[in-house]
């Protein structure tokens, strides 16, 4: 057994999708499978009853979700013990908006980990401006930016090359078994926010009945968890509960897709350098792909 064998584990219950969990995995489903397996003869148990759709755990895999988060939760004390999470002690200061936490933030780590090993972040929830201000003073290292074409980004970025780092799109979902017509409470992030901006920007029809305004998207996907009426959210933070059957997604529209990119301040610490550099070469890959650009099939 060894600790991506655990984190595996919890993913897939999480999402209880193998697909979606490979995916936040950044590895194949085979692949995962196989870990899965690994771990079950460790254990000596079956944890994933993959006879269901959707998976489901069995009592065993049930039994083994806090074991596993507790031998999880003591390595990451231990190790915090020495790692510099605060900036003082040399970690790398980084802000972005509180959705970009839930996943967006946890698989880039995850990937940067695999290039530049012995990174540590001191992560801070900010909003769009707050986040333009701290890094044209360079009193953040790195940004992680929301940016729509038709939603205007702050002036203070403008002199900053971004490197997108991901995708994401807005979702609006509703409980399970609401009828498409129903008129219910729309939630929706404040049209201060940029999120907000986009969803005001490209909104379209719903059926309504009133719209209330949320500060964090974690809250909109309480209410519509609690089965208090319909929400727009980013896709990355409700897709495992869509894949689970916690929530539906109504079709997905034209207009709502964005960019999340990373920036860097004129004065960011070297490492943090090193982190946008590389995020920037994978972001220009992977644009010469998608374009068929002959020169990238080389490398």
């Amino acid at each position: 057994m060894n600790i991506d064998q655990l984190r595996d584990f919890l993913c897939v219950a999480e999402t209880l999708n193998l697909t979606l969990a490979a995916d936040r995995r950044n590895t194949t489903q085979s692949n995962l499978s196989k870990r899965l397996r690994s771990l079950e003869e460790y254990v000596g148990r079956v944890l994933i009853d993959r006879r269901s759709r959707p998976l489901y755990l069995t009592k065993a895999g049930e039994d083994f979700v806090p074991k596993a988060r507790q031998i999880l939760s003591e390595i990451d004390t231990f190790r915090g013990q020495t790692a510099p999470w605060s900036p003082s002690e040399g970690g790398i200061t980084i802000v972005m908006p509180h959705s970009a936490t839930v996943a967006v933030f946890p698989q880039f780590k995850e990937r940067l980990s695999r290039k530049l090993p012995g990174i540590h972040f001191a992560p801070r929830i900010a909003n769009h401006d707050t986040a333009a201000r701290l890094l044209a003073r360079s009193e953040t290292d790195l940004a992680i930016v929301t940016r729509h074409p038709m939603v205007a980004i702050d002036d203070d970025f403008a002199v900053f090359r971004p490197a997108n780092i991901g995708v994401d799109r807005l979702l609006v979902v509703e409980p399970p078994g609401t009828s498409e017509h129903e008129p219910l409470p729309l939630h929706i992030s404040h049209p201060l926010t940029y999120i907000g901006q986009i969803w005001q920007t490209c909104r379209y029809d719903l059926p309504v009945s009133e719209e209330i305004s949320h500060g964090m998207a974690a809250d909109i996907r309480a209410h519509c968890l609690a089965g208090q009426g319909r929400g727009g959210l980013p896709e990355t933070l409700v897709e495992a509960d869509i894949a689970a059957g916690r929530l539906v997604a109504r079709p997905k529209q034209a207009g709502l897709d964005y960019v999340i990119s990373l920036f860097c301040a004129p004065r960011a610490a070297r490492r943090a350098r090193q982190i946008w550099e590389l995020a920037l070469s994978i972001s220009e890959r992977s644009l010469n792909e998608i374009s068929g650009d002959p020169e990238s099939r080389k490398s």
